[in-house]
């Protein structure tokens, strides 16, 4: 806001509108995000210091603070090897926000044919593509049984999951489900 203070100030110019940003952080497994309203407080307190005029709107772009319950994101897995585990997704698809914020996103599996194990185990996720680069750079705690056939649910990919997701090597998302109940309204998968 400061910076921005200046630019106006140099500028000499009385702006009607200011766009703060956003990126605003939404909590991960693992992380803690402060809450939105102390974003918005140092935002209220910025604009009051450099002395916007008094009809200027602020506008911002939440980001992962707004969408990252939005989606959830569902895959297979096609090959386990000890502990690594090969799915049908990956950092060219659904999953490249893993990389690029270094998130750890929340995992549960899901066996259609039987009962998981309780203990759980860590694995090694690469995704389909054959790259070299296609490994998710945290591993997912899933139980130790977990075998070739067994879904996952990835939760909080919000909107970058699809928005990010590219055809390399002919992989990509071409399904997309909408869930809606009491418990889920307005959460949507992609697999």
């Amino acid at each position: 806001m400061e910076l921005a203070g200046q630019v106006i100030a140099k500028a000499g110019v009385n702006i009607h509108v200011l766009d703060v940003g956003g990126g605003f952080p939404a909590a991960y497994p693992g992380s803690q995000a402060p809450p939105l309203g102390s974003f918005i407080e140092e935002i209220v307190n910025g604009a009051k210091a450099i002395n916007l005029r008094n009809d200027c709107v602020l506008m911002c772009e939440p980001g992962r603070a707004l969408v990252a319950d939005g989606m959830s994101l569902l895959v297979q897995v096609h090959l386990r090897k000890e502990g690594q585990i090969y799915i049908n997704d990956g950092l060219y698809g659904g999953l490249s926000e893993t990389k690029i914020a270094n998130i750890q996103l929340p995992v549960r599996a899901i066996r259609l044919d039987g009962t998981l194990s309780a203990r759980v185990a860590a694995f090694t996720v690469n995704g389909p593509t054959c790259d070299s680069i296609d490994v998710l750079p945290h591993p997912f705690l899933l139980p130790d049984d977990i075998r070739e056939g067994d879904w996952i649910e990835i939760g909080q990919v919000g909107a970058y999951s699809n928005a990010n997701a590219t055809r390399f090597n002919g992989f990509f998302t071409d399904t997309f489900v909408e869930v809606e109940d009491e418990g889920t309204a307005g959460n949507h998968a992609a697999g």
